[in-house]
C-alpha cells in the first residue's frame, strides 16, 4: 500500500512538471474591431543561424474566414491552415494568407524540439495585416499580434502584446498533453489512498 502510495505521489509531482512545460498552447486573439474586414494572417518561425531545431505545429485554426494564399510571401513551410501548419526554424519562413476576419481568430501551436535546447535564439511569430500589408492592432515595433521567444533551458516564454488602446491582444494557455492526464489521475489516487490511511489510523485500523 505505502508503495503504491508513493508511486501515486510521484505521478502527481510529474503530471504538475508536465502542466507547467506543456509544449502546445491555445492562442484566442481579440479581433472583435476588425470583424468582417479583409486583410492577411502571417505566420513565421526563425531563429539564428546556430539555433537548436524547433518546429511549431499550427492546428485547429478558426475564427477567421479563410482565402487564397498569399504565394508571393510564402515560402519554406508545409501544410495549411485549413488542416496543419508546419514551420521550421532550419530556414527563413513565412505563411501569409487572406482571410475575413472574425470576433476572434483562435488556434492551437505545438513546438517540438530538443528539450534542454528548445529553439534558443528561435522567435514564433503571427502577424495581422489589411489588404496593404499594414500591420493591425499591434503596439509591438515589429507589429506581431502573438510572439513567443525560446531560450536554452526555459520555458517558452510569450510575449504580451497591446493594442493602440493599452488592451492586451490575445490570452495563451497551455494545453495538457494526453498522458498529462494520466499522470493526473494516477496522482489524485495517491491522494484518495493516502486519505483512507490517515482515517484508518485515526480509529486504530491496521491497513
Amino acid at each position: 500500500m505505502k508503495h503504491t502510495l508513493k508511486l501515486a505521489l510521484a505521478g502527481l509531482f510529474l503530471a504538475c512538471s508536465s502542466l507547467a512545460s506543456a509544449a502546445m498552447y491555445h492562442v484566442n486573439v481579440d479581433t472583435r474591431t476588425l470583424d468582417g474586414q479583409g486583410g492577411f494572417v502571417a505566420f513565421g518561425l526563425n531563429g539564428l543561424s546556430d539555433s537548436p531545431l524547433l518546429s511549431a505545429l499550427v492546428s485547429q485554426y478558426r475564427g477567421s474566414s479563410l482565402e487564397s494564399i498569399d504565394i508571393d510571401n510564402t515560402f519554406n513551410v508545409s501544410g495549411h491552415l485549413s488542416s496543419v501548419l508546419k514551420l521550421e526554424n532550419r530556414e527563413l519562413n513565412q505563411f501569409t494568407q487572406g482571410v475575413i476576419f472574425g470576433k476572434q481568430l483562435q488556434f492551437d501551436v505545438e513546438f517540438a524540439g530538443e528539450q534542454s535546447l528548445i529553439g534558443s535564439g528561435t522567435r514564433f511569430a503571427l502577424a495581422l495585416y489589411d489588404r496593404s500589408f499594414a500591420a493591425l492592432l499591434s503596439n509591438d515595433p515589429t507589429g506581431a499580434a502573438v510572439l513567443a521567444e525560446f531560450t536554452s533551458g526555459q520555458a517558452v516564454d510569450f510575449k504580451t502584446i497591446t493594442d493602440a488602446q493599452g488592451n492586451i491582444m490575445a490570452t495563451i494557455t497551455p494545453v495538457p498533453e494526453p498522458e498529462t492526464y494520466a499522470l493526473v489521475g494516477l496522482g489524485l489516487l495517491g491522494l484518495v489512498m493516502r486519505r483512507r490511511m490517515m482515517g484508518a489510523d485515526l480509529y486504530g485500523k491496521t491497513v
